[in-house]
C-alpha cells in the first residue's frame, strides 16, 4: 500500500507537461531548419561530429531525472515498518465526587462543573502520563480504565454529571477502594490518585484506606471543591430547570459546606496535597507544579506499525540521472576531413 505525505505536489507535473509539449514542439523546428540547412553533402561536414543519438539520450535522461524528483517531492510511503515507542511517566487515577451536593452553587457555576474545569486543566498538562476516571456518590463506578488518549478520558469527564450514579451518599473508601483494585502491583510509587469531592464522608472509612494507601507508596492528593460558608443544593426537573432546593425532613433547605478536615486528613497521611477549589483562578497550580516533578518510570514499551518513506529512493534515482546526463558527450572527437572541390575564377 502506498500513500502521500504532501500529494498536492503532484500539480507540477501539471506545468512539466506543459513545457514537455513546448520542447516537442520547438523540437520539431529545429528539425525542420537543419534540413533546409544545405545538401546532405554539407549538412554531414557540418555537423559530423555532433551525435544525435546522444543529444536525444540526454533530453531523456533530464525528463526522467525530473519526474523522479517530483516524485520524490510528492513523499511516497510504501510498506510498514516496526517502531518501538517507550513512554516515561505516572499513573493517575482521578476519583471525582458525582454526588448530588456536587450542585451546590457556591462555587461558581456550581461544583462540579468548576470541579470539571480544573480536572480538564489537569488533562491538558499531562504528557506521557496515563489518567483513569472514578465517579463515585454512594457508590463508586470505573468511569474510564487508565488510558494515554487524552482526547477519549476528556470526553468522559465531560460526560460526568451528578445523575451519573443514582445511589446518594458521598462514599469516599469506596473510591479509594476501586482505584486500589485497579492499579498494577508493581511500582506503585508512581500511582497518584486525584480525590475531588465536597469532603462530606458518609461512610468513616476513607482514612484506614489512605493508611493501606500510604503503605503500598501511592500519594493521593485531595482538591475540596466549595466555601465554609456552603449553599443549597438545587434539584432540577428533566428539562435541567431548577424547581427547588433540598430540604430536610423538617422542610428546611439543606446548606453544603465543604469538610476540609478528612480531604485534608488523606493528604497528609500518603504525602500529598490538599488544595480548597472555590471561585480563584488556576486553583490546581500547585498540583500541576507537583504532578510534574515527580519521579518518572517507563510505563509502556510496545511495538507499532507505520509507513515508511522510500522518498529517498526516488530522489538517489534523479540524482543519478542528472549525473549521467551530465557525463555524457554530444560530439566526437574524431573531424571528417571536406573531399569536394573548389572552383578557380
Amino acid at each position: 500500500m502506498v500513500r502521500y505525505t504532501h500529494p498536492e505536489m503532484f500539480y507540477l507535473f501539471i506545468p512539466l507537461t506543459l513545457v514537455l509539449i513546448w520542447y516537442a514542439y520547438q523540437g520539431k523546428k529545429l528539425r525542420f531548419g537543419l534540413e533546409t540547412l544545405g545538401t546532405a553533402s554539407v549538412k554531414k561536414f557540418l555537423l559530423n561530429r555532433v551525435k544525435y543519438s546522444r543529444i536525444r539520450l540526454r533530453s531523456r535522461l533530464i525528463i526522467l531525472g525530473i519526474i523522479f524528483i517530483l516524485l520524490a517531492s510528492v513523499g511516497p510511503q510504501i510498506g510498514m515498518k516496526l517502531t518501538e515507542l517507550t513512554r516515561e511517566g505516572v499513573d493517575i487515577f482521578i476519583l471525582l465526587d458525582t454526588s448530588a451536593s456536587m450542585n451546590a452553587g457556591d462555587v461558581k457555576p456550581s461544583r462540579i462543573e468548576k470541579a470539571k474545569y480544573e480536572l480538564g486543566r489537569l488533562l491538558n498538562k499531562l504528557e506521557g502520563d496515563r489518567v483513569g476516571l472514578i465517579a463515585f456518590a454512594g457508590s463508586a463506578h470505573l468511569h474510564c480504565p487508565l488510558t494515554e488518549d487524552y482526547s477519549a478520558s476528556r470526553l468522559f469527564l465531560n460526560m460526568m454529571d451528578t445523575d451519573l450514579i443514582s445511589t446518594q451518599g458521598t462514599d469516599l473508601a469506596a473510591a479509594i477502594q476501586l482505584a486500589l483494585d485497579h492499579v498494577e502491583n508493581d511500582d506503585e510509587k508512581f500511582k497518584v490518585f486525584v480525590l475531588v469531592s465536597d469532603g462530606e464522608d458518609h461512610q468513616g472509612e476513607a482514612i484506614i484506606l489512605a493508611e493501606k494507601a500510604r503503605k503500598l507508596g501511592i500519594i493521593i492528593h485531595t482538591l475540596g471543591v466549595g466555601t465554609a460558608a456552603g449553599g443549597p443544593i438545587p434539584i432540577y426537573d428533566d428539562n435541567g430547570n431548577r424547581v427547588e432546593f433540598k430540604k430536610n425532613r423538617r422542610g428546611q433547605v439543606v446548606t453544603s459546606t465543604l469538610n476540609e478536615s478528612t480531604l485534608d486528613e488523606i493528604a497528609r497521611i500518603t504525602g500529598g496535597l490538599y488544595i480548597r477549589v472555590e471561585n480563584q483562578v488556576n486553583a490546581i497550580a500547585p498540583l500541576l507544579k507537583e504532578i510534574d516533578q515527580m519521579e518518572k518510570r517507563e510505563l509502556k514499551s510496545h511495538v507499532f506499525s507505520q509507513y515508511e518513506d522510500r522518498y529517498q529512493v526516488f530522489l538517489i534515482i534523479g540524482l543519478m540521472l542528472f549525473s549521467a546526463e551530465f557525463l555524457i558527450p554530444t560530439r566526437t572527437k574524431k573531424e571528417m576531413v571536406w573531399e569536394g572541390r573548389f572552383s578557380r575564377n
